[in-house]
């Protein structure tokens, strides 16, 4: 197999020694073109592949980075997560993608993995829960992405983010605007993104002279899990006639009570954009947030730390366009 044949068996089948081979390896200015032709056909004949840990130990990078997120079946991630492999794949990098539930401990065990097999940088996702990733990583480069750094974090790290609070104000506005009376909202709580969509949804109200009622918010884990529930609870109690969804899990889990209920008339807005929407009874409402570009410009910001280590942080806010169907 390639990965057992040695740097001696192609000095032996190109007639050169050892060293010179070492040098075509990594000083290839130092040998003669016609020398270097002569051990590249032994590497392909011998079918040689250099040693990944060898060149990380010369180089000082493993090209490899981590993306740690929250739920790769969110298709909000899984479109970022192939943004960021792409960009990597052109680079030559290597991705190794982790998925925290949203739990804290697992991210914790996941970037001290990273850590520990020296990965070039991360790209993080963050669970919210932790007050200083400074601890955990060092120097090793880290970029936000969809959550914003909590503490004096938010002045440590690069991010690539989008405007949560206006997205979410656009989309209610537009709900308000097609003739909604009573706005209610399911969000999930998590890290900073469900506190600035919440703060959209409320800023939304203000602007049309809604009353801002709590009882009208519903809170759910990311996953969605009691989303059929407190949906219902709020159609039926609170007789709304329009729903904001704070991400596309918790509007899923809508449609399927607005279907067994055989609630027709019910105006929708929600948290991102997928192109099933075009499909759905009802005109959804959405904030379309780049994905895709969003995990190709954390792989730049991050290849851009790892050239620059001293650059000033910087805070990407990618634009949301708005859908109304």
């Amino acid at each position: 197999m390639s990965k057992q044949v040695t740097i001696k068996q192609i000095a032996q089948y190109a007639g050169v020694s050892e060293a010179t081979v070492s040098r075509v390896l990594n000083q290839p200015e130092l040998v003669s073109k016609q020398t270097i032709q002569k051990v590249k056909d032994g590497m392909d004949e011998l079918q040689y592949r250099p040693s990944a840990l060898a060149q990380s130990m010369r180089n000082h990078t493993t090209k490899t980075i981590g993306v740690v997120i929250s739920n790769v079946l969110n298709p909000f991630f899984t479109t970022l997560v192939r943004g960021i492999e792409d960009a990597a794949t052109k680079r030559g990098y290597s991705v190794i993608v982790c998925n925290t539930d949203e739990n804290p401990d697992k991210e914790q065990r996941y970037i001290n993995m990273l850590v520990d097999h020296q990965a070039d940088g991360i790209i993080l996702a963050s669970t919210g829960n932790h007050a200083n990733y400074h601890s955990m990583v060092n120097d090793m480069p880290l970029v936000f992405i969809d959550r914003m750094p909590q503490g004096k974090d938010a002045n440590l790290y690069d991010t690539v983010l989008v405007d949560n609070e206006k997205g979410s104000f656009n989309a209610v506005d537009a709900l308000i605007k097609q003739g909604a009376t009573r706005v209610n909202a399911i969000v999930s709580p998590v890290a900073t993104t469900g506190t600035e969509r919440l703060n959209g949804f409320r800023k939304a109200l203000t602007a049309h002279d809604f009353p801002i009622r709590e009882q009208d918010i519903a809170l759910d884990d990311y996953l969605g899990q009691h989303t059929a529930e407190l949906a219902l609870n709020l159609i039926q109690t609170n007789q709304c006639d329009a729903l904001f969804c704070g991400n596309n899990v918790i509007l899923m889990n809508v449609l399927k009570v607005l279907k067994e209920w055989q609630i027709g008339d019910m105006k929708l807005a929600v948290f991102d954009d997928q192109p099933w929407f075009d499909f759905v009874q009802y005109p959804i409402i959405s904030v379309d947030q780049p994905a895709y570009l969003i995990g190709t410009k954390a792989f730049i910001t991050l290849m851009d730390r790892l050239a620059n280590p001293n650059r000033p942080v910087t805070h990407d806010i990618v634009r949301t366009k708005l859908v109304i169907r």
